[in-house]
């Protein structure tokens, strides 16, 4: 599996923020600006870990999410971590039913969502994903 982080978010400054973040973490990192696109770059060239904002035009990050987690192994196995303004609790709920990793609220802050990333990058290692 690749060593990118795909960042699929509808906000060209949210999307250049959450990019920044990850290359300062020395992350090689690929940029969506909606669902369809995310899944085709997935699909071409999986990424070790999916930066998911949950409200985008067209293809919301849930779909996105429940496409990638309906694929065959390894591919389904891959990372998810989403964001979005939703209300905490609501927003959680949906974002485990659909199988995300992690769930993040906006605002969040770029060292929280580094830190996270490392997490369920080396936890995903260690479970051989």
């Amino acid at each position: 599996m690749a060593k990118y982080i795909l960042v699929v978010e509808d906000e060209d400054a949210v999307r250049s923020v959450i990019a920044e973040a990850m290359r300062l973490e020395g992350f090689e990192v690929r940029e969506a600006r909606n669902g369809e696109e995310a899944m085709s770059m997935f699909l071409t060239d999986p990424p070790a870990l999916v930066i998911l904002d949950v409200l985008m035009p067209g293809m919301n990050g849930l779909e996105v999410c429940r496409s990638i987690r309906s694929l065959p192994e390894p591919l389904n196995k891959t990372p998810i971590i989403m964001l979005t303004a939703i209300d905490t609790r609501l927003g959680e709920r949906m974002g485990k039913e659909v199988g995300a990793d992690i769930y993040l609220t906006k605002p969040f802050s770029p060292r929280e969502l580094r830190q996270k990333v490392r997490e369920l990058l080396a936890r995903s290692e260690a479970e051989g994903r």
